[in-house]
């Protein structure tokens, strides 16, 4: 397996908006002036912009090492064009704030994937929770998956933006999206996507798509119903119901949320499936323990097991994939409750979960 540098590096502009954020955090911690906030996430918040400051500061967005890529409501490039992923356009508030990002766990999802390694999709029902821009589950496809569902909070700007990802990489033709760019149209205004209507809608034409490019989205909160998801063709029809598959990349940043995510979890998986859980250490190798100490709990019964410690580039990387792999080979998760703040915002723990 290799260790790809990330795809994308911030522009001189990008450099100081993120010296402005910094300052910005500073002066509030400080007793700055309380209205240069007024548009912050803590009105969509009941915790407040001192939790989404926290956040803010633990992954390390506008510090040096790189735990997410690409920016709000631009395109994320992946391998050369092999996906285009839009990245939602949200306002704020915590649940938006993790669509709008492809994580460094997501990319070293998709290097499972590609590889074969611990994770083989062909043939295999599959389904992503906590999609975002959905790289590992559209990767899937890619890779011959029998089925894939993608699934995220059911708020209208994340899903709308799921949507538009599953048509422009799977449903639209390659002809269509010439023309489309040629007038410079946006996908989202065709007749092609208009006529397949919304994900919750039921429409026929819609789900024979779905069926034929072996793909469907639907918006989900995790420990709710899950029942539309197993009746999605490929989900269970003639076979076990549920899925063989189940992916989560960094998805265990609020401990509240363990419970209902591993009952989701437990309410699709077929049986002799498996979980696959990519998640970056920037949000605490606390959370990670508690979330798999919990599904290894009574109450859920897996088994676990941690496949690889991984560290991924930092900006201006200049070692080589074979040292950062050998790196990666030294580490053990004794030692990560010891990591510096900079440590653990280049590091992301893989595991498998199975019953």
């Amino acid at each position: 397996m290799t260790t790809k540098k990330p795809a994308y590096t911030r522009t001189p502009e990008q450099e100081e908006q993120a010296r402005l954020k910094r300052l910005e955090r500073t002066q509030r911690r400080e007793g700055g002036d309380a209205s240069s906030t007024s548009t912050s996430p803590s009105s969509t918040n009941p915790k407040g912009s001192d939790y989404l400051d926290g956040f803010e500061q633990s992954i390390g967005l506008f510090g040096d090492a790189q735990v997410a890529n690409g920016e709000a409501g631009q395109i994320f490039d992946y391998n050369h064009g092999q996906l285009q992923l839009h990245l939602a356009n949200v306002g704020g508030g915590a649940v938006k704030l993790m669509s709008h990002f492809v994580w460094n766990a997501a990319l070293v999802m998709a290097e499972y994937i590609e590889s074969g390694q611990v994770i083989d999709v062909q043939g295999k029902r599959v389904i992503e929770f906590g999609a975002g821009a959905a790289l590992p589950g559209l990767l899937c496809v890619k890779r011959g998956a029998a089925f894939v569902t993608l699934t995220d909070y059911p708020d209208p700007a994340i899903v709308h933006n799921l949507e538009r990802n599953w048509f422009e990489n799977l449903v639209e033709t390659a002809e269509e999206k010439q023309e489309r760019l040629e007038v410079r149209a946006e996908s989202i205004h065709t007749t092609r996507y208009t006529s397949l209507g919304s994900s919750s809608v039921d429409n026929q034409e819609r789900h024979d798509c779905e069926q034929r490019v072996r793909c469907a989205v639907r918006g989900h909160a995790w420990g709710e119903s899950v029942q539309e998801m197993l009746s999605l063709p490929g989900s269970g029809s003639g076979s076990p119901t549920g899925y063989d598959w189940i992916l989560m990349a960094d998805t265990l940043w609020v401990s509240e949320g363990h419970g209902a995510l591993l009952s989701s979890c437990q309410a699709v998986l077929s049986p002799g499936g498996r979980v696959l859980v990519c998640c970056g250490l920037h949000s605490g190798f606390n959370t990670v323990q508690r979330f798999m100490a919990l599904a290894r709990s009574s109450t859920f019964g897996f088994q676990v097991r941690l496949v690889e410690i991984r560290r991924v580039p930092q900006w201006g990387e200049t070692r080589t994939a074979e040292e950062l792999r050998a790196e990666s080979a030294q580490l053990k998760e004794d030692d990560m409750e010891k990591f510096s703040v900079e440590d653990r915002n280049r590091t992301v723990l893989v595991y498998e979960l199975w019953k």
